[in-house]
């Protein structure tokens, strides 16, 4: 049972949807005939007893797990496992556990060791730096635009623009909302909007047509909204938005 978008990801690309007895309402449309149980904030203890799941994999808020969770856990005699998922050495940590784990409650642990090791093996080759993005001057990369919000420092999107060459113009951490004000104070470049093209034009009308307007690009890659197995998938994108040269087997198509 996961009560993650991003570990219910990381269960159906390592192959392990039939695994599943339990996900959160956010769960991939992969989960859709998985039971839901709840999310992070909210865990519904009664239908999670009636799933009666063997292992609770779980991303816990600032505040930890639920402690009535916790407790039911412990009484059932299940297995929690908690992640935070912060920053992209945390993905890449998890997946590096999830072997092992998993191999307890009778997954095929070499099988997905090797999985795994390719996962890392293409993170590396997708995250090399690009000279068009280092050249992009400060950019602010945005998942909202009404009202605007960014990822600051110490997250896995500003992980991920550092490792491809890229200087963030949010040096705030964590996830802050911002005004229109606070945009013009910080002054980007660039600014890279998550999501829908209308996003993107919306957000651009807020700015008064100048030399010295940022650029604003639509990046059309939702796997970037969720710290999971597919963020691979969204810097792939996000390469191709830039213009970037291809670096690895998935990108070329062969």
């Amino acid at each position: 049972m996961s009560l993650s978008p991003a570990l219910t990801q990381a269960m159906i690309d390592l192959g392990l949807a039939h695994a599943l007895v339990g996900c959160t309402p956010f769960a991939p449309e992969a989960a859709n005939s998985v039971p839901v149980v709840g999310d992070l904030l909210n865990p519904d203890l009664e239908r999670i007893l009636a799933v009666d799941p063997d292992l609770l994999l779980v991303q816990p808020t600032a505040r930890g797990v639920d402690p009535a969770l916790r407790t039911l856990a412990r009484e059932q005699d299940w297995d929690l496992v908690d992640w935070r998922i912060d920053r992209l050495e945390d993905v890449r940590n998890i997946l590096r556990e999830v072997p092992s784990i998993l191999g307890r409650h009778g997954a095929d642990e070499q099988r997905l060791q090797s999985a795994v090791e390719e996962w890392l093996a293409q993170s590396e080759a997708v995250l090399t730096p690009c000279p068009v993005i280092r050249s992009a001057g400060r950019i602010l990369v945005l998942y909202g635009v009404d009202p605007p919000a960014g990822f600051g420092t110490g997250t896995y999107v500003d992980d991920i623009l550092v490792r491809l060459g890229g200087r963030n113009a949010l040096q705030r951490p964590g996830y802050p909302e911002l005004s229109l004000e606070d945009l013009l104070t910080l002054s980007p470049d660039t600014i890279l909007v998550l999501g829908d093209p209308d996003r993107g034009a919306l957000l651009q009308t807020r700015f008064e047509p100048s030399p010295a307007s940022p650029e604003v690009l639509t990046v059309e890659a939702d796997a970037l909204l969720i710290p999971g197995t597919r963020l691979l998938e969204g810097v792939r994108t996000l390469r191709a938005t830039f213009g970037c040269p291809p670096t690895d087997i998935a990108e070329n198509g062969s």
